[in-house]
């Protein structure tokens, strides 16, 4: 069942709500760590706005807007860490308690993730169906980056935002040629600039397919590479940035895409490849383009990292966590089209459902024992 814009923009809003309440329970009982501490004592409350545009502060991380709202939000609730976090932040402790502090500090990082997850449920219910929706949902819940980033005071979560608007702008006038989104995609674009310099290869991707797809040169489409691109380059070049290396390359990339899904977009590949035209209702192979050039970013990011050398910190997965909403868009997208292509068999459409809903179930589960084991929520308010 599928419905108009009206009830699906208010069933995601509710959705919306039932997310934010999670992410603030979420908040209280996660303690807050040296990144967080560092970020907030070293950068937003010992820098001015100016210092965070001029990229002048000691964190690795260089381009401003993440820093900006945090600063602001911060100034909104007349926040400063209390003294015993920075005793602790201090003496190296790993871990701090502070609910205020840590409701506070992460007010932006939980509305980012909570907005990016009512967002692909809203695409889905809006464009396809409830079912979908719900199954998309559970897909992207039953990811680790998503709960291990949900409510970290750091840029992660606005990278995961940012990028699933970037994704489902891109492919909503695939799907509704008569819905127009490439001033919307403009402006995330230059949003993505200004919050990590490796957005560089998602816009470059983005803006390719888009300037292939209108098969002329448009100055509204070479507007939504040119500018953001140029920030992001700008940014790149001219500030410094912490040197990492690739110590475990598979781990960090499994991590941001489920390696299981990949077996599934084979499969995906060949049955659109060899079905008969006339059973492919529906085809979302575009979709599979864009998420291979996201994948390639992520390999080559890894592979170029693993020739650093004299490095400061290793390679970490939350690094390629703008490759997580491209898998997630991806599974959900091949998924429908497997169980659409699938129909007319009801015996072979059973079959497809319980093998892609156990895969989201057993994922799910491997999360759920991976949070539990690293206690990451289970200290109580």
């Amino acid at each position: 069942m599928r419905f108009n814009h009206l009830k699906s923009l208010w069933i995601s809003v509710a959705l919306l709500g039932v997310l934010l309440a999670v992410g603030f329970s979420l908040s209280q009982r996660k303690l807050l760590w040296n990144d967080e501490l560092f970020t907030q004592h070293a950068v937003i409350e010992t820098h001015s706005y100016r210092d965070i545009l001029t990229s002048q502060t000691p964190d690795g991380n260089k381009n401003p807007l993440f820093y900006i709202i945090q600063k602001s939000i911060c100034d909104i609730f007349s926040f400063h860490l209390p003294a015993s976090c920075l005793k602790d932040f201090k003496m190296d402790y790993s871990r701090t308690r502070d609910i205020p502090s840590q409701t506070i500090l992460r007010i932006p990082s939980n509305l980012y993730m909570s907005v990016g997850l009512a967002l692909i449920f809203y695409f889905f219910i809006r464009f396809y169906s409830l079912g979908a929706a719900l199954f998309a949902l559970s897909v992207a819940l039953s990811v680790p980056l998503v709960w291990m980033n949900w409510v970290e005071a750091r840029p992660y979560s606005l990278w995961f935002l940012l990028t699933t608007m970037q994704l489902l702008l891109f492919y909503t006038p695939v799907i509704h040629p008569e819905i127009k989104t490439t001033r919307k995609l403009f402006v995330v674009h230059i949003f993505l600039a200004l919050t990590t310099p490796a957005s560089m290869m998602q816009i470059f991707v983005i803006f390719v397919l888009l300037w292939w797809r209108a098969k002329k040169i448009q100055w509204s489409v070479m507007l939504t590479g040119i500018l953001p691109l140029a920030i992001a380059v700008l940014y790149f070049i001219l500030v410094p940035v912490f040197k990492t290396k690739t110590y475990l390359f598979f781990p960090n990339l499994f991590d941001g895409v489920m390696p299981e899904h990949l077996f599934i977009y084979v499969i995906y590949a060949l049955t659109a490849w060899l079905l008969p035209k006339q059973y492919k209702k529906c085809n979302n192979l575009l979709f599979l383009i864009v998420f291979l050039l996201f994948l390639g970013c992520a390999m080559f990011m890894l592979f170029v990292d693993i020739f650093t050398r004299n490095s400061q910190f290793g390679f970490f997965s939350r690094y390629l966590i703008f490759l997580t909403p491209a898998d997630i868009l991806m599974f959900s997208l091949a998924s429908f089209d497997l169980r659409q292509w699938s129909r007319p068999n009801p015996w072979l459409c059973l079959n497809v459902s319980i093998v892609l809903g156990g895969l989201v179930i057993v994922r799910g589960l491997m999360t759920y024992r991976v949070i539990l084991a690293a206690a990451t929520y289970l200290h109580s308010p």
